[in-house]
């Protein structure tokens, strides 16, 4: 599962086309096709604009003096916004690309788990979370520093009726790419440390529970992912 997980991670990561922005990861499944009908509205434009037609024209400048060179300008003086069509179509098509990587990827983590589980953060069962510990970076550690950096959190879950670690890695997986394709900006999910846009979730048995260690791919990440970690086991 761990491998399946660093492979779906791997597809996210790709760039779709060399387009700015239109990496799956970049923003969300909506904006991504909201991008996508820009572009085709900006081609539309330019396809507008372009006369295949046009004919090179030159200056009339014979027998005028001072009125310099005849320069012949172009064969074709509209052939830019074919070429500026041709562009945003590429564009728009990466973008279409992005998205659907997305959506496959969470369709994929989410098949067969119950509708109530892909619905709601395993970390909205609070009542199920055992413990919290950051994760942080084992030695050698940076000189003169005592702990390494924060990585992340471990979040320790209680091993209640029907869950396994299977299940409970299959729903963090499927979590992750649902935050990925909605874009991470969700609200209604800023308690979740799965939900921080770079973070990465394992589990493992730990005695009367499961163990998720969550971690960021950027400190800031990391920070945010022990912020709201900690915040699970606030006032127990």
């Amino acid at each position: 599962m761990r491998t399946k997980t660093l492979m779906m991670g791997s597809m996210l990561a790709v760039a779709c086309g060399g387009t700015p922005g239109a990496r799956p990861n970049d923003m969300s499944a909506a904006a991504h096709e909201g991008a996508a009908e820009q572009h085709e509205s900006l081609a539309t434009t330019h396809a507008g604009q372009f006369d295949p037609s046009a004919a090179a024209t030159s200056r009339d400048c014979a027998g005028k003096p001072g009125a310099g060179p005849c320069w012949t300008v172009g064969k074709n003086p509209t052939a830019g916004h074919s070429n500026e069509a041709d562009e945003h179509r590429k564009m728009a098509a990466d973008h279409r690309s992005a998205s659907k990587a997305l959506r496959d990827v969470e369709t994929n983590a989410c098949a067969g788990l119950a509708e109530a589980d892909r619905d709601s953060s395993p970390f909205e069962h609070r009542d199920d979370v055992l413990g919290v510990e950051e994760l942080r970076a084992k030695p050698p550690l940076p000189k003169g520093a005592v702990t390494g950096p924060v990585e992340g959190a471990s979040v320790t879950i209680r091993a209640v009726p029907g869950l396994t670690k299977e299940y409970l890695q299959r729903l963090v997986t499927c979590h992750s790419a649902r935050n990925a394709t909605m874009g991470h900006g969700m609200p209604e999910m800023a308690f979740c440390p799965l939900a921080v846009k770079g973070a990465t979730a394992t589990v493992d048995s730990a005695g009367g529970g499961f163990r998720v260690d969550i971690k960021g791919d950027t400190p800031q990440a990391s920070d945010e992912i022990a912020r709201r970690a900690r915040a699970l086991t606030a006032g127990k």
